[in-house]
């Protein structure tokens, strides 16, 4: 099991508890969050390599925010359904392209392609999230790979976030 697999289940694991509180769920995310644990440790290690994985992550969010001001000067938004029926197309986009470069250790980088749509939504959340990922990421290094999973995961939940404020706010648009 890979140290994001790790995470990844004591997440799910988590929320199973906080809808289920039961003994079950309990015991399955306490055994879930030892594994994490004891990955730590390991992943604590100083690693010369972790901090090309941050700047994998500039790269990106860089990418990501000059195209979507490329694609408003066109007066179009970025396509959030990417030929799917799910607005968090664009979403797991930007995610997969980030667990990508951990999960290469900053070897690859893949750019979030983006489509675009007339459909006008609130893009400027995403773009908030780039520059938040930008100034947390410029001024530090990555010592080790937990430093990068750690942002890994804050980056995730804070664009997971994002997504759900704008649909449960009605500003992701409309599917035409």
């Amino acid at each position: 099991m890979t140290s994001l697999e790790a995470i990844e289940r004591f997440q799910s694991a988590h929320k199973l508890y906080l809808k289920t509180d039961n003994e079950e769920s309990r015991k399955s995310m306490a055994q879930a969050l030892q594994a994490v644990k004891l990955l730590q440790v390991e992943l604590s290690v100083p690693d010369e390599s972790a901090d090309k994985i941050r700047v994998a992550f500039l790269k990106q969010v860089a990418t990501l925010e000059q195209n979507i001001n490329t694609i408003h000067l066109d007066d179009l938004f970025p396509d959030l359904y990417r030929d799917s029926e799910t607005p968090f197309r664009l979403l797991t986009d930007i995610l997969e392209s980030f667990k990508i470069s951990l999960l290469s250790k900053g070897e690859s980088y893949p750019y979030i392609e983006l489509s675009t749509s007339s459909n006008e939504w609130k893009d400027h959340g995403v773009i908030a999230f780039c520059r938040d990922v930008k100034n947390n990421l410029k001024e530090i290094k990555f010592n080790s790979l937990w430093d990068a999973l750690q942002t890994y995961q804050k980056n995730k939940t804070q664009l997971s976030y994002t997504f759900e404020i704008l649909s449960m706010t009605g500003n992701l648009g409309k599917h035409q």
